[in-house]
């Protein structure tokens, strides 16, 4: 190296070492989170024709609702909100602990293996090979690769965090890393309890629900909590609240998230429903403390366009969290129960809360890993879209499920397909905007000369 290139090392900003550190990681499990975004939209599109043009490809059995509407679950939570999270996660630990990533390349092996085991899950849903299990739809086989891949990954961000500069972590760093952690928890004790331990029938559902509830009330809620309390925090607000607030809430949801998601008319003991109603009150009490720490820290945030997005998927939580809190209770939880509301509510809180977060701070992110950044006339579009997508797929289904009768729940469904369609293209204009902001990058910094020019010089040499 000439004595050129170790000044210029010598005096590049700590931050910008940091950014490169995460670049080739970032944009490889972001690029692989928008494509099953996409994948996720289509298929999601197409479940919601089947239900109400259910003559459509009715002798094409892998495109029946019953295995494409679980499949493009699985295309969105895992393939989606998982990815985008994992790489996220891996920017602001970095940057939180003042350090480069630790073990890059364990991210690139995990992530591969990760996308292996969300396809080869996807393919099996739609071959048939599907388990039954609400939380669980993928074949037992594809859990240990999923879990294999998330370990990989896991390594890296755990070394990460924990060779930071700063001793003391912040409430951001609280929740990434025990996300981190939990994720693998609770899906291996999901597979061996049910795989291994062979429980059966309805013990295998309550297992499952156990998995659904830390899925979502933990793992994703604590990784767009994260991401808001590190963005938030960067403004002076959060030293006058302090760390009370955010360390109460921290404690309550991991403590009473991790317990119930028992419905009120499962076939199972009368104790197992009453204690996830219990739960859900005191889970609600850390929902409006850390509601509160948020609001409070947003108060001195910028008005960038990505801080707008954290609001109003800050806002879309907290109608989420008081929704779920009044139906959790028996005498209002029985008219949602067998409809459309229930799944209408979980599809708000995945997009309009952690997917809307999490698209947030990607666009923040990416123009400090690539020289040539997104358009920002496309991405207004597509976030207008994205918006009007989940609002429109989930808010009149969620409204018709309550009121039902079946001129009501089929109004519900043909607006679900409308959204549906504004979120296809909402992930095609994304993917694009992307895909465009990489290639250009990559001609406008001549990687690819720079690359020749150096095997030619060692030619000369040699």
């Amino acid at each position: 190296m000439s004595s050129e290139s170790k000044e210029g090392e010598a005096n590049k900003d700590p931050r910008d070492v940091v950014d490169d550190s995460c670049k080739g990681p970032f944009l490889f499990l972001a690029f692989s989170a928008i494509i099953w975004l996409l994948v996720y939209s289509i298929f999601s599109m197409l479940s919601g024709v089947k239900v109400h043009s259910y003559g459509m490809m009715v002798d094409t059995a892998w495109l029946s609702y019953g295995r494409i509407q679980p499949a493009s679950q699985l295309a969105l939570q895992y393939g989606f909100l998982v990815q985008l999270g994992l790489a996220i996660s891996a920017w602001i630990l970095s940057h939180r602990g003042k350090t480069v990533l630790v073990d890059g390349g364990y991210l690139y092996f995990g992530g591969l293996i990760w996308n292996v085991g969300v396809t080869l899950g996807f393919v099996g849903i739609l071959s048939g090979g599907i388990s039954g299990l609400e939380g669980l739809q993928m074949p037992v086989h594809v859990i240990p690769i999923l879990l294999t891949g998330y370990v990989l990954v896991g390594v890296s961000l755990v070394q990460t965090n924990n060779r930071r500069t700063d001793e003391q972590m912040s409430p951001a760093q609280w929740f990434l890393f025990t996300a981190t952690l939990w994720l693998p928890w609770i899906l291996g004790s999901a597979y061996l309890l049910i795989y291994y331990f062979k429980a059966k029938g309805v013990m295998a559902n309550i297992v499952d629900w156990w998995f659904m509830q830390n899925f979502s009330k933990v793992y994703l809620t604590f990784i767009a909590l994260g991401v808001c309390s590190h963005f938030f925090s960067l403004s002076n607000s959060y030293r006058l609240i302090g760390r009370g607030y955010a360390l109460f809430a921290f404690w309550i949801l991991l403590l009473f998230g991790s317990i119930g998601g028992v419905s009120l008319a499962a076939p199972v003991p009368a104790w197992l429903p009453a204690l996830s109603t219990v739960t859900s009150v005191f889970y609600f009490i850390g929902i409006v403390s850390i509601w509160y720490v948020l609001y409070h820290m947003q108060n001195g945030a910028s008005a960038e366009d990505n801080i707008s997005l954290m609001r109003l998927g800050l806002i879309v939580f907290g109608v989420v969290s008081i929704l779920n809190f009044l139906f959790a209770f028996p005498m209002m939880g029985k008219s949602a129960e067998f409809t459309t509301f229930g799944p209408s509510i979980e599809l708000l809180f995945n997009l309009g809360f952690v997917g809307l977060v999490l698209l947030a701070s990607f666009y923040y992110i990416f123009p400090h890993m690539v020289k040539f950044g997104l358009s920002p006339k496309i991405t207004k579009i597509q976030n207008i879209i994205f918006i009007l997508g989940f609002m429109i797929a989930s808010l009149p289904s969620a409204l018709g499920g309550l009121m039902s009768g079946d001129a009501v729940l089929g109004s519900g469904f043909y607006f679900s397909s409308v959204g549906d369609l504004f979120l296809v293209f909402a992930s095609l204009l994304l993917f694009l905007n992307f895909l465009y902001a990489i290639i250009m990058s990559i001609k406008t910094c001549d990687c690819l000369s720079q690359l020749f020019s150096k095997e030619q010089a060692k030619e000369v040499e040699a």
